[in-house]
């Protein structure tokens, strides 16, 4: 599980779990990496209504979702290494990805969705020392170097009070997929809008560097738990620890988890 990459090598361990409910589904949260080409990907699912999942035990609409953009960005990524340009890259893949998408959508119109099935996440691309990205939604993106912590991607927080007084069915309506609201939330889920709402950039990397991806179930053990402990673990080995975080006084919801760590040297 070790590259090397113009003098710079790195591992990867990747880790998932579903969430402890009693709601019957399936995990939404997906990680897949490819250390060969340096591709690396993230998603974190939105999750339906409970009765969706208790009416078709096991099956998932976002998780179709997530198989469709692991699945067509990877082959466009693939089929487009040749190119000079990573963002171009990253954004004909999320561009592709939609694409289906939108068509699975259509193909399902004739069922009454409320809001759309989507998913959210953060889609890499190794070029050399610099890992390029592309992130929707709320997925932690972290670089810890020398023991300080560095978020990348956009974190989107509850700013606005109404908020939380609104149903998820009202708060996609106002904030999904709309660029000209500052609290714009992207979500991957067909909608043509989504092309204006992403956030491109990339890292330098140096050795010694730790870049770690991670749905938002355990963004709150990222946060506080201390560097150290954080490179000394596995995925596996974080996802368990994160559970305490899972309770008040830092939440109240156990959501899926998905991380991937990558560790360069």
């Amino acid at each position: 599980m070790v590259k090397l990459l113009e003098k710079l090598s790195f591992s990867v361990q990747g880790a998932t779990k579903v969430n402890g409910r009693e709601v019957p589904k399936p995990n939404e949260d997906r990680l897949f990496f490819d250390e060969k080409n340096g591709v690396f990907m993230l998603l974190d699912g939105v999750t339906r209504p409970d009765k969706e999942y208790i009416e078709a035990p096991g099956e998932s609409a976002v998780s179709d979702i997530g198989d469709i953009v692991i699945d067509v960005a990877y082959r466009y990524i693939i089929d487009h290494l040749s190119d000079s340009d990573p963002e171009n890259i990253l954004r004909g893949a999320v561009g592709a990805a939609n694409m289906l998408i939108k068509e699975y959508q259509q193909r399902k119109s004739e069922k009454e969705w409320g809001y759309l099935p989507s998913t959210i996440g953060i889609i890499c691309l190794l070029r050399g020392r610099t890992l390029y990205y592309v992130c929707a939604g709320d997925c932690l993106g972290m670089l810890i170097r020398r023991g300080t912590k560095i978020l990348f991607g956009k974190e989107w927080t509850l700013e606005a009070v109404d908020m939380l007084r609104m149903t998820k069915d009202e708060r996609y309506a106002k904030y999904c997929n709309h660029p000209e609201n500052t609290l714009s939330y992207t979500v991957l889920n067909g909608d043509d809008l989504v092309a204006d709402n992403l956030e491109y950039s990339y890292l330098d990397l140096h050795e010694g560097d730790t870049v770690i991806l991670s749905s938002d179930g355990i963004c709150n053990y990222l946060k506080y738990e201390k560097s150290a402990t954080v490179l000394s673990q596995t995925p596996e080995e974080m996802i368990a620890r994160s559970a305490k975080y899972d309770e008040a006084p830092f939440a109240t919801y156990i959501d899926d988890k998905a991380m991937i760590k990558i560790s360069f040297r």
